[in-house]
C-alpha cells in the first residue's frame, strides 16, 4: 500500500492503467463471436437448402419439420450435460469436443440420401452442438468483471445475429452457382475442422489466469468487480428449486420459440404463403439478423450502465409477440417482413440480458450448470413451438405469440426482484 501511495496512484488509476496494458480478454470475445457464427451457420444452413432437398425428393416436408425439432430437442439435452462437464473438465476441452463432432456430423449432412439419414443428422449435430452454448457462459463469468458482461456477451451472441445474415445469401449463392444443396455444408464443415479447432486451442483458455497474453495487470482488473460472487457449489436440484431459475427459463423461451420459429420456417412461410421467389427469400432472411445486431449493440451498452437485465427482456419478448401477431395479419408483404423482423429481432434484446441475469444468479463453480440447464430446457421447450410451426403456420403462429405474452410476464416478474 505505500509503494501505490508513494506513486500517487489510486485503486482506481491502477484499474484503468491495468486496462491499458493488455485487452486480451476481448480478444477471446471476439473468438466466440467467431466460434458460434460457424456454429450458427451449420445449425441454419438447412432453412435455404431445404427446399432443394425436397425438390430433389431426397427428404420430405415432415422429415425436415421432425429433423429440426429434434435437432432442438437434443441440442437442449446436449447443453445440459454439456454445461455439467465445463464445470467439471473445463470449457475449452468441451469446446474442442463439441466442435470436431458437430463438424464432422454437418459434413454427414451433406450426403444424406433419404429422410431418416436426415433425421439421423440433426439429432447428432444437435447433440455436439448443444454441447457449446453454456460455455460461452462460463468464459464470461472468468474472463470479465461484472459491469462488462454485457458487452462481452454481446460480444459472441453476435454469432447468433450474424449468423443468418451470412447464410441467407451466401448459401443460396453456394447452392446456385454450384448447382447442388451439398455444397454449404461441406465448406463450413471444414472451416470448422481446419481454421476453428486450432483458433479455440490457441486462445481460448478456461481462465485468463492461463493465458500467457493476460498480463498481470488485466488479471487484477478482471477479478476487481467480482465481489457479487460466492465460493460454493450448487446442484442441479438446487437450480431447479430456484423460483428465479423458472422466471428467467419462461422468459427466455417466450422469446427463443420465436426466434427459433422464424429461423427455420420464415424461408418456407415467404415461398409457400406469401409466394416469393428463392432469391427474393434469401434477401428477406437476413432483415431480422440485421436489425438483431443493432439491438444487441444497444442492449448492451444501456444495460451495463443501468445494470438493468430483467425489464429489457421483458419488454422485448412482449414487443416480439406483438410484431409477430402484426406481421402475419398484414397483406402488404413488406410491411409484413419489417414487422416480423422486428418481432425477430428482440431476440438482440434479451440475449445479453438473459445471460448477465443468469451470471449474476449462480456462482462462477456452478455457471456452466446454470447455463446448460437455463439453454437446455428452453431448446426444448421451443423445440414444441418449432413442430407446430412446420406442420402448420395457422395453429404455429398463434402459438408462438401467445408463448412470448407469457414470457414478457415473467421478465416483469423477474425485474420486480431486482434483476
Amino acid at each position: 500500500m505505500a509503494r501505490v501511495e508513494k506513486s500517487g496512484l489510486s485503486f482506481q488509476d491502477n484499474l484503468r492503467t491495468a486496462r491499458a496494458e493488455t485487452h486480451f480478454r476481448w480478444w477471446l470475445a471476439a473468438t466466440l463471436w467467431l466460434l458460434l457464427l460457424i456454429s450458427y451457420i451449420d445449425r441454419t444452413n438447412i432453412s435455404i437448402a431445404g427446399p432443394f432437398m425436397v425438390q430433389d425428393g431426397v427428404v420430405s416436408v415432415a422429415a425436415l419439420a421432425l429433423g429440426n425439432s429434434l435437432f432442438l430437442f437434443m441440442y437442449g439435452v446436449s447443453n445440459i450435460f454439456g454445461g455439467y462437464l465445463s464445470d467439471k473438465y473445463g470449457a475449452q476441452k468441451i469446446a474442442l469436443v463439441a466442435l470436431t463432432w458437430w463438424s464432422i456430423m454437418t459434413l454427414f449432412t451433406g450426403f444424406v440420401w433419404s429422410s431418416l439419414s436426415l433425421i439421423l443428422s440433426r439429432v447428432l449435430l444437435g447433440l455436439g452442438e448443444g454441447m457449446h452454448w453454456p460455455l460461452n457462459s462460463k468464459w464470461v463469468k472468468e474472463w470479465f468483471p461484472s459491469h462488462e458482461r454485457a458487452r462481452a456477451n454481446m460480444f459472441w451472441n453476435f454469432g447468433l445475429s450474424m449468423g443468418p445474415i451470412v447464410t441467407g445469401p451466401l448459401v443460396t449463392w453456394m447452392i446456385l452457382s454450384s448447382g447442388t444443396w451439398k455444397t454449404p455444408f461441406i465448406v463450413f464443415a471444414l472451416l470448422g475442422l481446419i481454421i476453428m479447432v486450432p483458433l479455440i486451442a490457441f486462445i481460448a483458455k478456461n481462465r485468463p489466469d492461463e493465458s500467457r497474453f493476460v498480463s498481470k495487470s488485466e488479471l487484477e482488473y478482471i477479478r476487481s468487480d467480482k465481489v457479487e460472487d460466492v465460493s460454493e457449489s450448487v446442484t442441479v436440484s438446487q437450480v431447479l428449486k430456484k423460483t428465479d431459475f423458472w422466471l428467467l427459463l419462461i422468459n427466455w423461451s417466450g422469446m427463443a420459440t420465436i426466434f427459433y420459429g422464424i429461423l427455420f420456417w420464415l424461408p418456407s412461410y415467404l415461398i409457400d404463403v406469401r409466394h416469393l421467389s428463392v432469391k427474393m427469400t434469401g434477401n428477406w432472411y437476413m432483415l431480422p439478423y440485421i436489425l438483431m445486431t443493432l439491438f444487441i449493440i444497444l442492449t448492451s451498452f444501456f444495460s451495463d450502465k443501468l445494470m438493468k437485465r430483467a425489464v429489457f427482456s421483458a419488454i422485448g419478448t412482449l414487443v416480439a409477440g406483438l410484431g409477430l401477431f402484426l406481421g402475419t395479419h398484414v397483406d402488404n408483404i413488406a410491411l409484413a417482413m419489417i414487422l416480423i423482423s422486428i418481432s425477430s429481432s428482440m431476440n438482440g434484446v434479451i440475449l445479453p440480458t438473459v445471460w448477465s441475469t443468469l451470471q449474476r444468479m449462480f456462482p462462477s463453480k456452478s455457471v456452466g450448470v446454470g447455463a446448460g440447464l437455463l439453454n437446455g430446457l428452453e431448446n426444448i421447450i421451443s423445440a414444441v413451438g418449432t413442430f407446430i410451426l412446420g406442420i402448420s403456420f395457422t395453429i404455429g403462429f398463434p402459438y408462438l405469440i401467445t408463448f412470448a405474452l407469457v414470457g414478457g410476464l415473467s421478465g416483469l416478474i423477474l425485474a420486480k426482484r431486482g434483476y
